[in-house]
């Protein structure tokens, strides 16, 4: 399908009539098509917009909310007054519990396990597996080398903050030294804006990723759209992300563009300056990006007649305003063939946002807020109370400020201290406490696992036990986490063993501490080719293409999640004979644990030899 088929079908449905131009907006004037029946790049700009206007206008309610769960956490929904008397106490008892269950999520490092896609036992077996573990070596580079653990620590802070985050898997050329590598990286769920009438990725029928730019990073992105954007400037009322900037930086200011550098003579983007002397910043407008991804569907014929497959066709389509950036299948933009965005929730429950740990919390941070103000207004009140005084008395004319032993003279009139109401002291604290308990009920974090002491004396093996137990909706958090996982890494193994085209030195050290080098050649992950013989005998090779592999992601869901059980059940298996030492060493965290296990391992096998000279 063209992209206006596919903008058509996504936006009031499939075409009736064959020998009309096409359906037209909502408003009946701006028609999709021209009078030849061909897509213009403005109509196709048009559906892409309206698109975005209508997943915006459907996310409004979910963005306020959004924000006040930013504000909520950052400690920011209250102002400090100009005295003590109007300061407001903000004690904030969710960010230690985000941070804590965000700790908890990444404690274990995913672990990326690659199996080809062929068939077992067949000629090419041993072949494809050798592919899987250099798959394996590459992915895990990837993670290492680019930094790939703080993307998913910064999305599970969004899952926490707004119920929902995102991964983008894409192909960026300027890693690997110019050779360019796979990587996926957090997006900012703000700017986002999926199918409305979703209820989870694979049913969505676009993605449109808004992005406010300068004409040169667009180009960078693009090449070739600075001609098409200059005509065109354009901005969006989009979503943005609040910030601890908000009140200096505005995202709508014009940024800054630095003009040619040495020896470069014709910047591009910024004030022409002359020669190869460097010019001064210069302002750069802002435009609005729309990165849409749409579904649309192709019919693929079978040899019965009565069958027909249908089969999903995505298409990537970049709008600036009413130009069009970059309109293509997005087979021809990645290696899978579909949009590059996975969704993690922290629990799936059928919907397409998530359930959101802060929007739950914030009623009882506010009402724990409003109770401590009370008490310190009510202890202000007691400390320094209101003074009464008779219209008569003799002290209206006097100005004094309170201080023990302080005597003063007055008239019988009435002169005294006006009582503040008295506050229950245990029962403030008690209701300070319950609804701190509550914060652990619903975060599912309780306070000895978020550090803190239990009272009594008890057995180690009862805390590690209570511990564990308690880490049950941790595990079914990182169920999710692995399965967004699965998704990225199924996304970059398939544009790796694409887009590796050229000769490459891959070296890391893993996380077990051994050093890893490989060399790959030129097209590393694609099947071997087959000799096929024409009538003449006339040989001819074909089959090269990408292998495909099945990928599993492991984020310790099945494994305790207390370091402490994990050790202790990996002393009790090595007691038993079940494991080694390396694996014992691995389990405790041991600095250098697989140098540790060769050396004490080959220190048991020079002894048993010496020993068994020593019989003969």
């Amino acid at each position: 399908m063209s992209s206006i088929d596919v903008l058509e079908t996504v936006a009031y449905g499939p075409r009736v009539s064959s020998t009309s131009n096409g359906p037209t907006s909502p408003n009946g004037d701006v028609p999709a098509r021209d009078t030849a029946g061909k897509p213009t790049s403005e109509s196709v700009a048009m559906l892409v917009r309206e698109l975005f206007m209508r997943a915006r206008e459907a996310r409004r309610n979910i963005m306020r909310q959004w924000k006040q769960n930013y504000y909520v956490l950052n400690n920011k929904q209250y102002r400090p007054g100009g005295s003590p008397w109007d300061e407001e106490p903000a004690v904030s008892s969710i960010w230690p519990t985000v941070a804590s269950a965000t700790a908890w999520m990444t404690d274990q490092r995913p672990a990326l396990e690659v199996t080809p896609s062929a068939e077992p036992m067949s000629p090419y077996w041993d072949f494809y597996q050798e592919l899987a573990q250099d798959m394996n070596v590459c992915l895990n580079a990837a993670f290492m080398n680019y930094g790939l653990d703080g993307e998913i620590v910064k999305a599970l802070w969004d899952i926490y903050t707004y119920g929902i985050c995102y991964y983008k898997t894409t192909w960026e050329p300027w890693l690997a030294e110019g050779l360019g590598d796979s990587a996926f990286r957090r997006v900012d769920p703000f700017t986002l804006y999926p199918d409305p009438h979703a209820k989870s990725d694979q049913d969505a029928t676009h993605f449109i990723e808004a992005k406010q730019m300068t004409i040169a990073d667009a180009d960078r992105a693009w090449p070739g759209s600075a001609a098409k954007i200059r005509a065109a400037n354009f901005l969006e009322d989009i979503d943005e992300a609040p910030h601890k900037l908000d009140d200096q930086v505005n995202s709508r200011q014009p940024r800054v563009a630095m003009g040619a550098l040495a020896p470069a003579t014709t910047p591009s983007y910024a004030r022409q300056g002359t020669g190869n002397t460097p010019v001064k910043p210069t302002d750069a407008p802002i435009v609005t990006v729309l990165e849409a991804w749409v579904r649309g569907y192709i019919l693929e014929k079978t040899d019965d007649p009565n069958v027909t497959k249908v089969a999903d066709d995505w298409r990537c389509i970049v709008v600036c305003g009413n130009a069009v950036l970059l309109d293509q299948p997005a087979s021809e933009v990645n290696a899978y063939g579909t949009h590059p965005y996975s969704r993690q929730v922290l629990f799936d429950t059928g919907e397409f946002y998530g359930p959101c740990i802060v929007e739950f919390l914030a009623p009882i941070q506010r009402i724990i807020n409003w109770l401590l103000m009370s008490i310190n207004r009510n202890i202000y009140l007691m400390g320094n109370p209101v003074l009464v005084e008779d219209m008569r008395s003799a002290t209206r004319n006097k100005r004094f400020t309170n201080k023990p032993g302080q005597r003063l003279e007055g008239t019988p009139q009435t002169v005294g201290w006006l009582n503040p109401p008295q506050v229950h002291p245990q029962m403030s604290i008690q209701l300070v406490q319950y609804y701190d308990s509550r914060i652990e009920t619903i975060s599912g974090l309780s306070a000895m696992i978020r550090g803190f002491a239990p009272t009594g004396r008890n057995a180690q093996g009862v805390l590690d036990s209570v511990q564990d137990a308690a880490f049950v909706r941790v595990r079914a958090s990182l169920r999710e986490l692995e399965r967004a996982l699965r998704d990225v890494a199924a996304k970059m193994s398939a544009n790796i063993g694409e887009f590796y085209t050229e000769e490459r030195l891959m070296s890391l050290i893993g996380p077990d501490g051994q050093r890893t080098h490989l060399a790959l050649r030129a097209r590393h992950f694609y099947t071997p080719p087959e000799t096929e013989f024409d009538a003449d005998g006339t040989a001819r090779i074909s089959g090269r293409v990408p292998l495909r592999f099945s990928l599993m992601a492991d984020a310790g869901s099945q494994l305790p999640t207390s370091k402490q059980a994990r050790a202790a059940e990996a002393k009790h298996l090595y007691q038993l004979g079940v494991i080694d030492e390396y694996e014992v060493l691995k389990a405790v965290q041991w600095p250098n644990f697989a140098l540790v296990a060769q050396r004490t391992m080959e220190q048991k096998a020079m002894a048993a030899a010496s020993g068994a000279d020593k019989k003969k």
